[in-house]
């Protein structure tokens, strides 16, 4: 693993650990150099090993091994379990700080799926670094439109330099401020190594004081910048003051303090983000520097052996290839995330490039109408059903609720999710909407009368409270 970007500092004799002046940032000190002295763990260098499973809340399990040390299975907030070498999780495998796991919400797999094929974006990770290194502290405030590539630009951060970090998934629950400071707030104590309980206090999960308390002591702790990174701001489920930041997230930072944020372009008034310092930087899918960056994307893919017999087969060099994709994705990554593999599994492009859709919508359209036109009997009686409750339901949810608010066979459920599944995400035996582009399609679907959302959020409302109270109640 990429060493983490801060290096351990003594405190001054005298120094308390909740008291006393944010020490100055050192100018001279590299914000990104190799954490060669990072404190080791202080149950020193035991194995962990990890185990699959949903469980109720984070837990830990210790098992002796031959060499006399423990095996530590540990779960997160979900009962999700965490490995020893990805990101700051690492250092929850230390007896004095695994029990915060509890309040962790571990995005692995996430990270995982969105840095799988990663190119370029120098141009972003530069202008974050001249953000950190040109001010004492503050917020980045990414802007970019959905599939541009911003949920994969903080995932590579978070991979390569370990920040804390924060990922809002609507489509999960994972939405609320209260996971938001409990999680940061768990990953902040641990990587710093700060000296506080091995349980989070109720009041961390209330409003971002704690947390704020937390950063502060581990700007003082290190003489390189602390960086928080918290995507799609835009996801947030809000039901709080609104006088209140989104995710009440701290107006002033303490000096070395930094969040690289991100959100859908909107007017920056309307941004519930009312700091001190802030800069917006917009992920544009037009510019120069993102279609380079698709443009490499389109090479390294169109090198792929499949993809090479395939384009040599159908006499397309490999720079025509490029150029095509380039324009039809309009700077869209998740475009191309759909299209390619349709191209290379001979589902899409057989009858020439030039017949691909045009732009990200035109695409979800296109396949909206060729599973529509294939067989309306099943559409309307299966697959309609099924993808519309799906966008319905606020969580992943097992192909059982769906058959339950449907009316369906869970077979008949579990083919149309075959059928859907280019657009869904499966997780442990859970489904839901792969990405909010797709939502934002259905959406539009409902509004101009196509599908009813509203019918399946009734639906799904009254099944839930028959759940509840049974059928009794009117």
């Amino acid at each position: 693993m990429t060493p983490l970007p801060w290096r351990r500092r003594k405190r001054p004799a005298g120094t308390g650990t909740e008291t006393g002046t944010p020490a100055e940032p050192r100018a001279e000190a590299d914000p990104h150099a190799p954490a060669t002295d990072v404190a080791a763990p202080v149950d020193g260098p035991r194995r962990v090993e990890v185990r699959g499973g949903m469980g109720a809340g984070g837990d830990i399990e210790g098992n002796a091994i031959g060499d006399g040390s423990t095996v530590h299975r540990i779960t997160d907030s979900r009962g999700v379990t965490i490995g020893d070498n990805n990101t700051v999780y690492q250092h929850f495998h230390g007896e004095a700080y695994a029990p915060l796991a509890r309040k962790l919400i571990s995005f692995t797999d996430l990270i995982a799926d969105k840095t799988a094929g990663f190119v370029g974006r120098r141009f972003a990770l530069d202008a974050i670094d001249r953000f950190i290194t040109a001010h004492r502290s503050g917020y980045f405030v990414i802007e970019g439109e959905p599939g541009v590539g911003k949920t994969a630009l903080l995932a590579h951060l978070v991979a390569e330099r370990g920040y804390p970090h924060h990922f809002v998934v609507g489509a999960l629950g994972v939405n609320r401020a209260e996971q938001f400071l409990e999680s940061v707030s768990a990953q902040v104590i641990a990587a710093f190594r700060l000296d506080r309980p091995s349980l989070l206090p109720v009041e961390a999960a209330r409003d971002g004081v704690f947390l704020s308390g937390l950063l502060t002591e581990a700007a003082r702790s290190v003489s390189g910048p602390v960086v928080v990174t918290v995507d799609a701001l835009d996801e947030v489920w809000d039901s709080g003051d609104p006088r209140a930041n989104l995710l009440y997230l701290p107006t002033r930072l303490p000096d070395g303090v930094f969040f690289v944020v991100s959100t859908r372009p909107r007017d920056h008034a309307d941004l519930r983000l009312h700091v001190e310092s802030r800069e917006f930087f917009l992920l544009d899918a037009g510019s120069a520097a993102n279609l380079a960056d698709v443009a490499e994307y389109l090479e390294v893919f169109a090198a792929r052996p499949v993809m090479r017999a395939l384009l040599a087969a159908q006499r397309i060099p490999t720079a025509e290839f490029v150029e095509t994709l380039l324009g039809k994705a309009e700077g869209n990554f998740m475009y191309l995330h759909h299209v390619l593999p349709a191209i290379e599994d001979g589902r899409l492009g057989a009858s020439g490039l030039g017949d691909l859709p045009q732009g990200l919508q035109a695409y979800y359209e296109s396949h909206w109408r060729h599973m529509r036109g294939t067989d309306s009997e099943l559409w309307f009686a299966y697959r309609e059903p099924v993808i519309v409750f799906l966008a319905a339901a606020r969580e992943p949810v097992r192909p059982a609720h769906l058959a339950s608010w449907t009316g369906l066979p869970t077979g008949r459920v579990q083919d149309a999710l075959r059928a859907w599944r280019e657009f869904v995400h499966v997780q442990d035996g859970r489904y839901r909407i792969y990405h909010a582009s797709f939502r934002d399609f259905l959406q539009a679907k409902d509004e101009i009368g196509d599908i009813s959302l509203m019918d399946a959020n009734r639906r799904i409302a009254a099944d839930l409270k028959r759940l509840l109270f049974g059928d009794g109640l009117p």
